[in-house]
């Protein structure tokens, strides 16, 4: 990774500390940057970008393996800032921004087009919203990772219980830092 952003990232990992935004830990940023470089997807779906920590490891990894970002936010100050701190990580070539409700964005999105990554740490209480969302627009072998699975299990308990018996994909709850975890799913 280039010196500025790992610079930019310290920071902004500073100040989401500093003003309680809910950034992904430095370890999930890895994982999902580390699982782009293997899978080499042609197409990323964000939800829930914050102010753009997320995004810039996820940018930074498609922009190597020469993918094409699309993240959604509703949250007017956090999604301005995301844009500005993507300007900063002079990554905007990379991503498309989407500003609203993610279930209603991705609905709008053209037929065919179909993710082969999808990172979703957006409302837990949505995620089971979020999956019907994105479930269709799926390519075959896509990976999807879910954020926060283990930190709050009573928020994702609906997605949870559904998802357990879905058809059509594998699924792994993976155990990340003391408290967290990610559920990474593969589309059969």
């Amino acid at each position: 990774m280039r010196k500025d952003l790992q610079i930019l990232l310290k920071k902004l990992r500073a100040y989401g500390v500093q003003n309680n935004i809910p950034n992904i830990t430095d370890q999930v940023a890895l994982f999902l940057s580390m699982l782009i470089r293997i899978k080499k997807p042609s197409l990323i779906l964000e939800i829930g970008c914050a102010n753009g920590y997320s995004t810039i490891w996820l940018a930074e990894a498609a922009e190597e393996v020469g993918a094409r970002l699309h993240t959604i936010d509703h949250s007017a100050p956090t999604f301005e800032e995301a844009r500005q701190n993507l300007g900063k990580a002079k990554l905007l070539q990379v991503v498309t921004f989407h500003f609203g409700d993610a279930v209603k964005i991705i609905s709008q999105f053209d037929a065919d087009l179909k993710f082969d990554f999808v990172f979703v740490d957006g409302e837990k209480a949505s995620y089971l919203n979020f999956w019907q969302a994105i479930e269709g627009r799926l390519a075959a072998g896509a990976v999807i990772v879910f954020d926060d699975m283990m930190a709050f299990p009573e928020k994702t308990k609906p997605f949870s219980d559904f998802i357990v018996s879905a058809q059509g994909i594998d699924q792994l709850l993976i155990p990340i830092d003391a408290d967290d975890g990610v559920l990474m799913i593969v589309k059969k």
